[in-house]
Parts: structure tokens; C-alpha cells; sequence
């Protein structure tokens, strides 16, 4: 055995033989060695007192045991752990409730809530479809003998749109007209027989010009509530393939069978603005398709408003401008066509947040009524449209990334 091991077997034996002394069992009475001395032993604390001439341990008395305070324990750390600083430990900061989701807005906080808009919109509209029951009527088709259906269901289409207008019908007297450019003569003359106080000259110098832009759709009512709705098949793009040219269409149909007379012509205040007629359509046709995807629906959106997304003179004052209650022919010859159907379309969104997709097809069965468009206007919405147009015309602004 190593001297080193016999000293730290020595130590070892030392404090064994040690300690039992230091705690040995105080007796009261017995001796002490100096006066004052205190030892506590089971819970008594004795203390060394002169007794005659000699010193002994007294009777002793109870210690009382301290409650423990409980140390604060750093976060993340075990109770004691060595090296640690314990800290308080932080008071409990109430779990923020989530903001409930805007269901509907006011014109009061439309603008405050404008990027809620597009979300609400397609929300309403798509619960309007769900609840309602409603089937669009019995239609006829009348196809040009080279023409092939593009989009193979329109009532599907038909359908979609008459639930989201359920309070509001087309003519039951309609027609479809579907032809491609190699059948355009003839659908003139379909044109003539079906509708004929309709200028059938709009087939060939609108809707279907050349073989390029063989493209439009359109709705004539005549005197005798007869309506023709004309589809052309030539251009295989998206509007043509998933219905919404025929949800627009047929939209157009339900506006016009509310007024039961024609748009006149050069436009006047006794028939709604035409950015409201086209805006009315463009923002149905998404709404109507695409009522089962809020991503295709605000796809749909963006793209087809691209360009005034883009165009940087388009502030809350060019829009207030745009979206007069009465265009007159220098406004047609003032701005790009298409811009009145995703503006309109926009200005719409704003009345569906507030009030629902019926409310503005409301604004048409009053003016079919007589009422001027700002006088049907303010009947729906209760504020006049000259309050209303600034405010829409903000909301608008802001989401196009302007003031």
C-alpha cells in the first residue's frame, strides 16, 4: 500500500471517529466546558450555565424550525443547478386575443379596411351561391353549322349567376347565338330573325371584326322580351374555356331585363353609367367561376387589372374623375375601354363588401323603375353617390399602391 493511500485512509478514519463526537446527544445537567456555550441536539438548542461553582448544560429549549423560502428558479434551468443565476420568473403576459375577421364593412371604414375587400367580397358571394337553390330558366341554343361549343356547359354558368342574383331574373324568353368566324354570316342572319329591331351589324363590326378578334359576347333585348345572348367560339383562351364569358354575358341579361329597354345611345342619366354595366358583368363573371377558390378568384382579379395596376396616374382623383354618374362620348374618347371593366368591377366590390352582391343589381330594378342612377343609387346604399364616389374611389387607390 502507497504511503499516500495510507494518509487519505487515516484522514477517512479520523473524521469517522470525529463526527459521532460532534453530534453526540447533549444531557442537561451533565458538564460543560464554557460558560455560554450552546449545542443543539434533536431539535433542542441546550446552553452551557454556571451552577453553583460548576459549569452544566441547562434544560433546553425547542428550536423552532424556519419556513423555507423558495428560491426563484432561472428559466430553462434545473432547480439548483450549479453555475446558474436564478431569476425572477416574469409575470405572466395575458395570450392576445386574434382579431376577429371584418365580415362586412360601412362606408365609415371601408377605407380603414381596404385590403379586406377582395376577401369579404368572394366570401359573401360565395355564400350567397351556397344558400341559394335557384336554377337559371330553360334556354335555347342556336349554334352556327361549323361551330363547336367551346365551353361545353353553359348552364353551369347560367346557373352560378342566377344564385348569386337569386331575387332578379333574365327574359324567359332566351336565346343563345354561338358561332366562329367561318360562320359569321350566318349568325347575322340568326341575329336579324331572333331580335330584329337589334342592329345585327354589331356581329361584324365588333364582336366578331376578323378571324383574330373573333372574341365578344354581347345581350340584346328587344320590344317583346325577347333576349339574344351571343357567345363566339373562335378564340380558345381562358374566358372562352371556363365560362366566365357566358357568366358575364348572362349577368348583362339580368341587368337589362331589369331596365326592359335599351342603353341609349350617346349615353345619358336615364340608364346606369356603362363602367357600372361592364364593371356589374366582369366582377359576376369571377365572382360566379370562381366561387369555389378565394386564390383563382383574386388571380382572375389581378390579371385582368394589370394594366391599371401598373399605371401610375391612376390616383383616388383620376378615379373619381373615371367614375362619373354620366359619361358623356368625350369620356369614350378620353380613356382605354377596358379600363371601365375592372374599374367598374372594383367600384362593385366596394357595394358587395357593404351591402351584399344583390344590392347592386337593386340599383338597376329601381333605375328599370324611372329613378335616375344616383337617385336608385342613394335608395340601396342610403348616402348620396357623390358622398359615396370619393370614398370607393380611396379604397381603390390605396389597394393599387396610390393615395
Amino acid at each position: 500500500m502507497s504511503k499516500k493511500i495510507l494518509v487519505l485512509l487515516a484522514a477517512s478514519l479520523t473524521l469517522a471517529l470525529i463526527q459521532p463526537l460532534a453530534n453526540a446527544a447533549v444531557k442537561p445537567g451533565t458538564k460543560c466546558a464554557k460558560l455560554g456555550q450552546t449545542s443543539t441536539s434533536a431539535g433542542i438548542k441546550y446552553t452551557c450555565i454556571k451552577s453553583g461553582k460548576k459549569l452544566v448544560w441547562n434544560k433546553g429549549v425547542v428550536v423552532k424550525k424556519p419556513t423555507p423560502t423558495p428560491s426563484p428558479t432561472a428559466i430553462g434551468d434545473p432547480i439548483g443547478a450549479v453555475g446558474s443565476t436564478p431569476t425572477p420568473m416574469p409575470t405572466p403576459t395575458p395570450t392576445p386575443t386574434a382579431k376577429p375577421l371584418v365580415t362586412t364593412l360601412t362606408f365609415d371604414d371601408l377605407v380603414q379596411n381596404y385590403l379586406e375587400i377582395p376577401r369579404i367580397v368572394w366570401t359573401k358571394s360565395r355564400d350567397v351561391i351556397l344558400s341559394s337553390t335557384k336554377k337559371a330558366p330553360p334556354f335555347r341554343v342556336s349554334m352556327g353549322p361549323n361551330t363547336q361549343l367551346i365551353y361545353k356547359t353553359p348552364e353551369v354558368a347560367f346557373d352560378l349567376v342566377s344564385k348569386l342574383y337569386s331575387g332578379y331574373e333574365v327574359s324567359p324568353n332566351l336565346v343563345v347565338l354561338s358561332f366562329n368566324f367561318a360562320d359569321v354570316d350566318w349568325a347575322v342572319t340568326q341575329m336579324q330573325k331572333e331580335v330584329p329591331v337589334v342592329d345585327s351589324r354589331w356581329i361584324k363590326g365588333s364582336a366578331c371584326k376578323t378571324k383574330a378578334t373573333c372574341w365578344g359576347g354581347g345581350v340584346f333585348i328587344d320590344d317583346k322580351d325577347r333576349a339574344l345572348l351571343v357567345v363566339t367560339t373562335e378564340i380558345k383562351d381562358a374566358n372562352h374555356l371556363t365560362g366566365t364569358l357566358e357568366a358575364h354575358e348572362y349577368t348583362h341579361g339580368v341587368q337589362q331585363n331589369q331596365m326592359r329597354f335599351a342603353q341609349p345611345w350617346p349615353p345619358n342619366d336615364t340608364y346606369p353609367p356603362v363602367w357600372l354595366h361592364e364593371g356589374g358583368a366582369h366582377f359576376s363573371q369571377n365572382a360566379a367561376i370562381n366561387f369555389e377558390s378565394f386564390d383563382k378568384y383574386l388571380s382572375f382579379r389581378r390579371e385582368s387589372a394589370s394594366h391599371i395596376f401598373n399605371d401610375s396616374k391612376i390616383t383616388s382623383q383620376w378615379i373619381q374623375e373615371y367614375l362619373g354618374a354620366n359619361p358623356d362620348l368625350t369620356w369614350y374618347r378620353k380613356y382605354n375601354r377596358w379600363t371601365m371593366f375592372v374599374m367598374g368591377a372594383m367600384f362593385v366590390e366596394a357595394l358587395v363588401a357593404i351591402k351584399g352582391p344583390e344590392s347592386t343589381m337593386e340599383v338597376w330594378k329601381l333605375a328599370g323603375t324611372g329613378l335616375k342612377f344616383s337617385q336608385a343609387f342613394e335608395k340601396v346604399y342610403g348616402i348620396s353617390f357623390e358622398k359615396a364616389l370619393p370614398i370607393i374611389s380611396k379604397a381603390i387607390a390605396l389597394e393599387l399602391g396610390r393615395s
